[in-house]
């Protein structure tokens, strides 16, 4: 699934998807790395979960977006959204299409390569 998301970002949006990590310990050092305009987490990840990893990017890069993207259902969507570090909670139900949007919508355009 990491992959296609890279992929449909690469071709959906004017940005570049620029890593990919396979867990939430991994994803921090990514960013750690690299400083990302932007993160796109599962919820679920095994290691550090995608909450606890969006607190952690949050104190440590707080302009970096950070979008979740889960198969949790709506309510629970929006009760983590008002209490957690994420800029936007989606579902994965809702396909790559709305994310391509929210990146977008998240993202100014005028700097595509901040992805």
């Amino acid at each position: 699934m990491r992959d296609a998301i890279c992929h449909f970002i690469d071709r959906a949006t004017p940005f570049k998807a620029c890593c990919e990590a396979a867990d939430g310990v991994a994803a921090v050092e990514k960013v750690k790395e690299r400083a990302p305009a932007l993160v796109i987490l599962d919820l679920s990840m095994p290691g550090m979960n995608g909450v606890e990893t969006a607190s952690v990017l949050r104190s440590m890069l707080p302009g970096t977006k950070i979008v979740g993207f889960t198969t949790f259902d709506e309510e629970f969507r929006r009760s983590l959204l008002a209490t957690t570090a994420f800029d936007m909670i989606l579902s994965k139900h809702e396909g790559l299409a709305k994310l391509a949007e929210v990146v977008s919508a998240l993202l100014p355009a005028s700097d595509p390569n901040n992805s």
